[in-house]
Formats: structure tokens, sequence, C-alpha cells
């Protein structure tokens, strides 16, 4: 069998095709924004790592649950 991959028509097509999953990861990173104030050109560093770390965390448990897979994968706020 033949694995056949898309080209794009045109780099309009490439630079315009949309990742639901980063859609969804910046649906979130914008909502905890707005949830603890934080405006992200103004905000220092510790401020920065904190809205990170919570959307990843966020993100990765709710895409555990979508596709069925273990929360205790999904690696703790803040641990290293």
């Amino acid at each position: 069998m033949e694995i056949r991959k898309e080209i794009p028509a045109s780099d309009a097509e490439l630079y315009c095709r949309r990742d639901s999953e980063e859609e969804r990861f910046y649906e979130i990173f914008f909502q905890m924004c707005r949830k603890y104030g934080v405006r992200w050109a103004s905000a220092e560093e510790k401020e920065r790592h904190f809205i990170e770390e919570i959307t990843r965390v966020t993100y990765e448990r709710e895409r555990a649950v979508r596709l069925g897979l273990p929360l205790s994968d999904v690696r703790p706020s803040f641990a290293s």
C-alpha cells in the first residue's frame, strides 16, 4: 500500500491550516490570563511562568480525558 502525503496547493494554504489541538491550547491560555487578570505583554516573569504552567496542566489533563488516558500520566504543576 502506498502512503500518500498531501502537498498544500499554495503557501497560503499551509499558512492558514488550522491545528485544533493548538487552538484549544491557546483558548485555555487566554482563559487563564483572563481568570487571573494577567496581561501577557506586561506580565512579570513569575506571572508568565505561572500562566504557562497552569495552561499546560489544564490542557494536558483535558486532552488525557478526551483520549481516555490516565490522569496520572500528566506531570503535576511546577514539578521538575
